[in-house]
């Protein structure tokens, strides 16, 4: 405990001081472990942070982001600005399959960006990858706190103070304070990861099959939309 005491003394601090450099932050928010940790921590300094989730037809089939999102609103009163973009049950993509509709959304991510920011605050942590452990240790900035970049081709800024975590210590904050979490981790434990939208990597990581049992209602709903995803069950 003493180490997981000190790393969030330390991203206390690490947060006031990102805070300190900037003027429009926002929150790259997922309704994952980390996200959720994340701006439990920032709230906490500045509740008028804006919570931006990208969302899909499917998210609520997959997870319970509405207990994590009504937390926060009610929490802080936090500012959770949705952009949801469906291409399962819109009617300008009936036609599309799984495949087809998924690689089309490749890039949604880039719509949380827009000209009313100057940062972002993203649940990066070392400890995930090995591609995100070189990126958060090559990408530095003198002058800045630990973890904070300034992007070389904008006035732009990323920051990631959950950086240094480890999956316990996630876990530990999360019960410590007492922050909801998705259902998902109940059954596959804070090692798992989640995502907002149905990908490639979580369908052959038995989410069909786990909604199957959890969510018979919504898993009707996806596979009658995608029969191709039945063999997954």
């Amino acid at each position: 405990m003493p180490q997981y005491r000190r790393r969030v003394s330390e991203t206390v601090e690490n947060v006031s001081q990102m805070l300190g450099h900037v003027s429009a932050p926002y929150i790259a928010f997922s309704c994952g472990k980390d996200s959720s940790v994340m701006a439990d921590l920032i709230l906490q300094q500045d509740s008028t942070v804006p919570l931006r989730f990208l969302s899909s037809g499917e998210t609520r089939i997959l997870h319970n982001v509405d207990t994590v999102l009504n937390y926060f609103r009610d929490k802080y009163g936090a500012k959770i600005e949705e952009i949801n973009i469906d291409r399962v049950f819109s009617d300008g993509w009936q036609s599309a399959t799984f495949d087809e509709q998924r690689k089309a959304g490749r890039r949604d991510i880039q719509t949380l960006d827009n000209s009313e920011f100057d940062s972002v605050f993203m649940g990066l942590r070392i400890e995930e990858s090995r591609g995100r452990a070189i990126s958060l240790r090559s990408c530095k900035t003198d002058g800045l706190p630990q973890f904070m970049y300034r992007y070389k081709n904008r006035d732009y800024y990323r920051m990631c103070p959950m950086a240094r975590w480890k999956t316990e210590d996630i876990g530990a904050y999360i019960l410590e304070n007492g922050l909801p979490v998705l259902d998902w981790y109940k059954s596959f434990g804070y090692d798992s990861r989640t995502t907002a939208r149905l990908t490639g990597d979580s369908v052959r990581q038995n989410t069909i099959i786990w909604l199957k049992y959890n969510n018979p209602s919504g898993y009707a709903r996806l596979v009658q939309r995608f029969p191709e995803l039945g063999i997954y069950s």
